[in-house]
């Protein structure tokens, strides 16, 4: 088994985030002690975690009986200190149909080197796909953005940027909505196709059914299962309006840093404002996983935070959702 993180040392990893610590406030206010504060600190940062999910609906497509989807989030390869060959161990093990990955892979321009190194063992049968986040926007020139997603794709990834893929062997629409936190979201440009589908689906004459495009759904004895993308869960209005059986998001970290007796310190969302952070909720109607994500932002440790690789498991039928974590 390999390590699970880089070999940083101690006095590094201090280093590293000593600065912060001595000038924010409230941790410096703490009377433990900062190399006990610390020590516990990088422990949660490299305690890479697995959750994994039953989820159950009643008018699940047969096609989808069992499936696995596996999603990533968050990685921020310009500071992630967990090794690549971690990831895929973990991810592998559990042999997902589908791989998907909600945002902030990359912040900076040398982290394009780094896409093949941590995504490009991993596979799935029925597909890879990712959406951006704030973070991927940062610091890429047009041309480079570009480089970007011809990376994905040379690596199996497909980029979903306001559109969407059909996968009829599963009968499952995929549907990335691009970044919400830089307003690059479009939910009803997203949703485009959905809705053609839908529409000719309905009951039509014979020339009209003839003229139905291949690549569409045809009648299916369960309507199609809708899986929605976003890195922030702040298009949820739109989401809930256009319909979804699962929404997975990240973006918030959890909150990254949580001190006891307070919450998190920043979630960067509206419904993180409300408390709503991470995890499964059921919201307008709308199933949705706040993924806490790998990697850290501006600082690079997380306190009471672990990082997340999350799997969902999808049932027939009418049970409560099942979590456990590994």
């Amino acid at each position: 088994m390999p390590p699970l993180t880089k070999n940083i040392s101690r006095r590094g990893f201090f280093r590293r985030i000593g600065g912060f610590i001595a000038n924010h406030w409230l941790l410096s206010t703490l009377p433990v002690g900062g190399l006990g504060v610390l020590g516990y600190a990088k422990h949660d940062t490299l305690a890479l975690k697995r959750e994994h999910w039953d989820l159950f609906y009643p008018n699940l497509p047969s096609s989808l009986e069992g499936k696995t989807i596996c999603q990533l989030s968050d990685l921020h390869l310009e500071t992630l200190q967990i090794l690549p060959e971690s990831i895929e161990q973990i991810v592998m093990a559990q042999k997902p149909d589908l791989l998907v990955i909600t945002g902030d892979i990359v912040s900076t321009r040398t982290d394009l080197d780094k896409l093949e190194i941590y995504l490009g063992g991993l596979t799935a049968p029925y597909g890879k796909f990712v959406v951006m986040g704030n973070n991927d926007y940062s610091n890429l020139s047009n041309t480079l953005f570009k480089r970007y997603l011809q990376q994905f794709q040379h690596l199996g990834w497909t980029p979903l940027l306001n559109n969407a893929s059909y996968l009829s062997d599963l009968n499952l629409w995929i549907i990335g909505v691009d970044d919400p936190a830089t307003a690059h979201d479009d939910v009803d440009l997203a949703y485009k196709e959905v809705l053609l589908s839908q529409s000719l689906s309905q009951p039509q004459s014979q020339s009209q059914s003839q003229s139905q495009s291949q690549s569409q759904p045809q009648s299916q004895s369960s309507p199609p299962f809708r899986l929605v993308l976003a890195h922030s869960t702040d298009c949820l209005d739109d989401v809930a309006k256009n319909g979804a059986e699962l929404l997975l998001a990240g973006h918030t970290h959890g909150g990254q840093i949580r001190l006891p007796g307070f919450g998190p310190l920043i979630t960067n969302t509206y419904l993180g404002d409300l408390g709503v952070y991470e995890g499964y909720h059921v919201i307008n109607g709308i199933p949705l996983y706040i993924n806490r994500g790998i990697g850290e932002s501006i600082l690079p440790i997380r306190f009471n935070v672990p990082p997340e690789i999350a799997f969902f498991t999808l049932h027939q039928g009418n049970s409560q959702a099942n979590h456990q974590t590994f």
